[in-house]
């Protein structure tokens, strides 16, 4: 059996691990701004990374998932913005448009998500919707030879920076959310690629967010949008099973983040339990110090793999999503415990925003919650086991 990860893997991993590093001294002030700099997504694009798992036909660097995951990796460990911003663009985005898109959809909208221009946009999340999906409450009613879409749409990741969003609306006839109550079934859910400067289209202010302060957040109305009937991705009707199996390998890319964001932490735990000195010797001669960095980052080891598992399994066509659950569930989970850890091996200085564990305690708090919360992945993987 061919290894998870091969040597043109690591050597992609390598290089965005080496570019990464340089904006360290960016990363501060970007935070601070709430936004991540036009020019490093456009470098992004140059680099490939936005276009990696895109086939080459298409315009992509045609790498694998596996790849893609330890790419994410190493982005997360320098900063956790800009690689949630990368996840949703290129591994959510990029991978829907290149299964269930059409020609003319993949020609039109791929180019513009590969070469740095923006970060697309994945639009599921209603104020009234989150882990039940199913319940949004978006309508799209056919009017013409198009359709037009109303709603809005909550905790949008990338909505300022994207030339395309991928809408979740329900189509009317075929299950009308607008009674007392919403529908508890997937009824008429529609996918739509939405241009955001299309007339009608409004981003909300940016969330006000703990951690990823970089990554845009934001909320997305959409008043009376016309789009055309090319518009629709996939089938009419069928897209709430796009959207799960978006967010399948979306929950990979959410693995392979926490791996990063804690194997960062603890790098900084460890160098500093190196340096600092307590009752005349340095904290790492101590086991309350030892063992919980020892703890941690054999957790981190277990999580890659589980991540790389899934992403194997991904790139060979079998299936994934208990797999890809049970990495994200335990990846998201370590990162909670690693980053702990870490600051708590700083003491006093792991609260201060003069080391960089606070930032990745904060950060790392979200993937537990984002494409599926911890106890949404406790169900999707009970149900597999556990099916009748």
């Amino acid at each position: 059996m061919r290894p998870f990860v091969g040597k043109t893997e690591r050597d992609l991993a390598s290089a965005v691990a080496g570019w990464a590093a340089s904006l360290r001294e960016r990363i501060p002030a970007a935070e601070k701004a709430g936004e991540i700099p036009r020019d490093v997504i456009r470098e992004l694009g140059r680099l490939g990374v936005l276009g990696m798992t895109v086939p080459e036909p298409l315009g992509g660097l045609g790498a694998s998932t596996v790849a893609f995951a330890l790419v994410l990796e190493e982005l997360a460990a320098a900063w956790p913005s800009l690689a949630v911003g990368v996840a949703v663009n290129t591994g959510i985005v990029d991978g829907t448009l290149v299964r269930y898109g059409t020609a003319e959809q993949r020609r039109r909208w791929l180019p513009r998500l590969i070469d740095g221009s923006g970060l697309a946009a994945f639009a599921l999340t209603e104020p009234s919707s989150g882990s039940d999906a199913a319940s949004l409450r978006a309508t799209a009613i056919r009017e013409g030879d198009g359709w037009r879409l109303d709603g809005r749409k909550q905790f949008i990741t990338n909505a300022r920076y994207a030339p395309l969003a991928i809408v979740f609306a329900r189509v009317a006839e075929l299950g009308d959310p607008r009674g007392p109550k919403p529908p508890s079934t997937h009824a008429g859910i529609t996918a739509f690629a939405v241009a955001l400067d299309a007339p009608g289209v409004v981003v909300g202010p940016a969330e006000r967010k703990l951690g990823l302060k970089a990554s845009d957040t934001s909320a997305l109305v959409l008043d009376g949008v016309r789009v055309s009937r090319d518009a629709v991705i996939g089938e009419v009707g069928k897209g709430f099973a796009l959207a799960l199996a978006a967010l399948d390998g979306g929950r990979i890319g959410i693995a392979a983040q926490s791996v990063g964001i804690a194997r960062a932490a603890l790098a900084v735990a460890g160098d500093y339990a190196k340096q600092r000195k307590q009752f005349g010797r340095p904290i790492a001669d101590f086991d309350g110090v030892r063992f919980p960095i020892a703890r941690s980052e054999s957790e981190v080891a277990a999580a890659r793999l589980l991540a790389l598992r899934a992403a194997w399994l991904k790139d060979h066509g079998r299936p994934f999503t208990r797999e890809a659950a049970m990495a994200k569930l335990y990846a998201s989970e370590m990162a909670q415990r690693a980053t702990h850890t870490a600051v708590q091996t700083l003491g006093g200085y792991g609260y201060m925003r003069e080391y960089a564990v606070e930032r990745y305690a904060r950060d790392g708090r979200a993937t537990t919650i984002y494409e599926g919360t911890s106890e949404i992945q406790r169900l999707v993987i009970a149900r597999s086991l556990l099916a009748a």
